[in-house]
């Protein structure tokens, strides 16, 4: 069996290829799907009713996108039978061609204004110079957080209009992303419905990267150090794990702003923050996956 959904990941100047549950390595045990690189003792336990796909949603934002990045995400998600939700943010002014397809795959279209200029312009960033955000995008809804930020409060949003959004939740990029299998079937097979499942990158990528290591270095003055870096470009779990994840993401976002040493010049921070969180138990019920 394939895996479910694969991501391109940029590691150091190369493009990998990553795989997503189940994983299938060779040198572990013939093709049988296994769970590893937990770090805690007590694996969160399996959710007890069953995720019924057509309660399901996938979620992304997908800003400026043309139609061949919609047929690769949203038509690979599909053609694996999946008939759940599949929710995207997506510019105000689409082209006819998108529009029409996403209709046609039963896509729910969240329009996502952007802002004129991010409202935090000209604070201070790690190395002790002024932020320059001219060319920075933020959602006019929210405009004081990065759209790498800000995402986060669009999704929060979309899934409490989406009442019935009540099962497995995936929030994932969607440009370098398409799927081999449903997700939500898959993880009920694996007996892997955990609250919130967190997706690791390339087994070469450390938390010593500059990618975790600046931004929480100068915020927090601390070392999340030789581990395992965790990927917030795709995140699974329960509809309560989903939403605790992004609260406690959020809090964070909001924590950061309010110093000067932590608004770093770097769009990606998401994703530097995702994993301090993690590895100082800031998540409830979370699971490694590889």
């Amino acid at each position: 069996d394939p895996p479910i959904h694969m991501e391109s990941t940029l590691l150091r100047g190369e493009i990998k290829k990553k795989s997503y549950f189940p994983v299938y390595r060779s040198s572990i045990s013939d093709v049988e799907p296994t769970l590893h690189g937990i770090l805690r003792k007590d694996v969160p336990s399996i959710i007890s009713s069953v995720w019924n796909p057509s309660r399901c949603a996938v979620l992304g934002l997908a800003y400026g996108y043309g139609l061949w990045t919609f047929r690769d995400f949203v038509g690979s998600l599909r053609a694996t039978g999946y008939n759940g939700y599949i929710i995207l943010g997506i510019s105000p002014n689409p082209g006819e061609d998108v529009l029409d397809y996403l209709e046609h795959q039963n896509v729910t279209v969240k329009y996502v204004e952007m802002a004129n200029r991010c409202t935090y312009n000209g604070t201070i960033g790690y190395d002790g110079r002024v932020i320059n955000t001219k060319d920075w995008n933020c959602a006019k809804k929210y405009p004081d957080y990065k759209i790498t930020w800000g995402r986060f409060k669009l999704y929060e949003d979309w899934l409490k209009e989406e009442v019935g959004v009540t099962d497995g939740i995936m929030l994932t990029d969607v440009r370098d992303a398409y799927f081999q299998r449903d997700p939500f079937v898959a993880a009920v097979e694996l007996d892997m419905q955990h609250p919130l499942m967190l997706f690791e990158e390339h087994p070469d990528m450390k938390n010593t990267h500059w990618l975790t290591d600046i931004p929480v270095s100068s915020c927090k003055k601390y070392k999340v150090g030789e581990t395992q870096v965790l990927c917030s470009g795709s995140v699974m779990g329960s509809r309560e794990g989903i939403l605790g994840y992004i609260e406690t993401m959020v809090e964070e976002f909001d924590l950061w702003k309010t110093q000067q040493n932590c608004r770093i010049d770097m769009p990606g921070d998401d994703q530097s923050i995702h994993n301090y969180l993690y590895y100082t138990n800031r998540f409830k019920n979370a699971t490694t996956i590889p």
